[in-house]
């Protein structure tokens, strides 16, 4: 009897697990958010890409420090809308500033939002939805 509740359980939990999961979709997976058609580069693209990841390392770093001081802005009980605005277009000004590093360096093409052969939704966020 035991044994019979215990496995009707562990089917319940997987069941649960795997329906979640599944309600997600693959557009919602842990990726960068650059899509396919980084994986397709010359060797000489890669390398590009690379060094423009590691260039932009401090900007992503702020973007998510931004984005954690946005949310305690609002989930104070009383929001500093005027805080909450200024936060926002901080975060603007930094998006700005990776595009506009990526138009210098030759990258085009890539970044949240912009995803070929995906939805975008990555390690940067949810799209542009999510910013």
């Amino acid at each position: 009897m035991k044994k019979a509740i215990s496995l009707g359980l562990a089917v319940f939990f997987v069941a649960t697990l795997v329906t979640g999961a599944m309600a997600f979709g693959p557009e919602y997976g842990m990726g960068k958010g650059y899509g396919m058609m980084a994986s397709n580069l010359t060797p000489e693209q890669a390398q590009k890409f690379a060094q423009f990841q590691k260039d932009i390392l401090p900007l992503r770093q702020k973007m998510l420090q931004l984005k954690t001081e946005l949310m305690a802005l609002r989930t104070q009980t009383t929001p500093d809308w005027n805080a909450i605005a200024a936060k926002q277009k901080e975060m603007v000004d930094v998006r700005t500033e990776i595009q506009k590093k990526a138009t210098e360096t030759g990258i085009t093409g890539f970044g949240p939002g912009s995803c070929k052969g995906g939805k975008g939704k990555g390690m940067m966020g949810m799209g542009r939805m999510g910013m």
